[in-house]
């Protein structure tokens, strides 16, 4: 009986793609018994580099921080952005009093006040039926907290479920109570379009602040340009996606290092730099008693146990590199990390342009592409630096003296 694509070994699906045979062997040589569990019609591992922010205060406590990503120069510049705010005496994080994650049913073509007043009269049924369908999470100490309809459109309704789900992200949690939860409203059934979780976490809002004085910055000058760059990305949407890019650079570095859902994150935050109509900025920066005054605030599901993070050892290694307690002190830390990412690129723009800076960081990339050894990395990138104009031939050119 001829097996199925999915039922396939690793190595099975690799022979039927049109590969040569030096490309499956090298996809083979990095295929993992356990991540071939993770995934489906899985063939091989692709890796990403992880780094390192050296040292971040977070809540007064020094924090080194794992940031898994590929592109040159974002975790140089996380390292310089939380030097500044290093030299203001770090990172605070506020907290909501409990964070939640927040499931959906969606009802269609039904008044908004039938189901308002069917959700109010119905609490004791809905936390009872959360707990019966998932009692581990009540043992933890989370747990469902609220139930209220929404209206959402004239004839469109949200019956939202806040669910603490402790230091699990909780994408399952919250799936297996809402569908516990369907069958109490079969009064609406011809009305419920589904029921499923929200990547939207606002219970899970979480703010950072910093400051740093002017004199670090490079005088008071810088710190106007870093204001009047943040403020345009207020008023210009062009201008603001560029600036979330780049926190996002740093975020979603640490929250993929850490085997979260760095899609879930970013589609969160997109969401909640929308929320007042315009596209903006997710940080604010404003001057004060001479110190440049940063925050960050953003909707952030994110956890320390349970699903892949427990399946992938890279993922539980970060995590103990970060060496916390609870998914709520990993928000703090990941959203510190954005503040500096965001801080060391504006910077980088006021002081004078960030290309030069950000291509010196490509030129590791440039040299092994062009061919370069191991041993012949330092000497070629430092050549390199050296020029007004790098290109790969000028690259490959410079090489090819260096081995005469």
């Amino acid at each position: 009986m001829t097996k199925k694509y999915y039922e396939l070994t690793p190595d099975e699906r690799l022979a039927f793609l049109n590969l040569n045979e030096s490309i499956r062997n090298e996809l083979h040589e990095n295929q993992s018994a356990n991540n071939a569990q993770i995934i489906e019609n899985y063939i091989s591992d692709f890796r990403v580099p992880m780094g390192v922010l050296k040292d971040i205060i977070v809540n007064g406590r020094h924090v080194s921080v794992p940031m898994a990503t590929e592109e040159p120069s974002v975790i140089a510049a996380a390292n310089n952005g939380a030097r500044l705010l290093n030299g203001g005496d770090g990172i605070s994080v506020r907290l909501p009093e409990r964070t939640a994650m927040i499931g959906q049913i969606l009802f269609t073509g039904c008044p908004f006040h039938e189901i308002e007043h069917y959700v109010a009269a119905h609490q004791e049924a809905f936390f009872k039926t959360a707990r019966q369908a998932k009692p581990s999470i009540y043992k933890r100490g989370g747990g469902l907290l609220s139930i209220k309809a929404r209206q959402v459109s004239n004839d469109e309704v949200s019956v939202d479920f806040e669910v603490d789900t402790k230091d699990a992200m909780g994408a399952n949690i919250v799936n297996t109570i809402l569908e516990a939860e369907a069958p109490l409203f079969s009064h609406f059934e011809s009305h419920i379009l589904g029921a499923i979780l929200t990547n939207y976490a606002t219970s899970q809002c979480v703010t950072v602040t910093g400051y740093v004085p002017v004199e670090l910055l490079g005088g008071l000058q810088v710190a106007e340009k870093i204001v009047a760059l943040n403020q345009f990305s207020k008023h210009d949407s062009y201008r603001a996606t560029t600036e979330n890019k780049g926190l996002f650079n740093g975020i979603s570095s640490v929250v993929l290092a850490t085997g979260n859902d760095w899609r879930a994150v970013e589609a969160s935050g997109h969401a909640f730099a929308s929320q007042y109509g315009t596209y903006q900025s997710l940080t604010t920066w404003r001057i004060q008693d001479n110190k440049l005054f940063g925050q960050l605030s953003l909707p952030i599901s994110v956890g320390t146990v349970g699903g892949v993070i427990s399946a992938m050892p890279q993922a539980r290694n970060a995590l103990r590199i970060i060496d916390i307690a609870s998914a709520d002190e990993l928000r703090g830390v990941i959203l510190a990390v954005g503040l500096a990412q965001n801080l060391a690129a504006l910077k980088a723009i006021a002081s004078g342009g960030i290309q030069r800076g950000h291509m010196r960081m490509q030129y590791r990339a440039l040299a092994l592409q062009v061919g370069a050894l191991p041993e012949e990395l330092e000497l070629l990138v430092s050549q390199l630096n050296k020029l007004e104009h790098v290109d790969a031939t000028i690259a490959s050119r410079l090489l090819m003296e260096m081995r005469k």
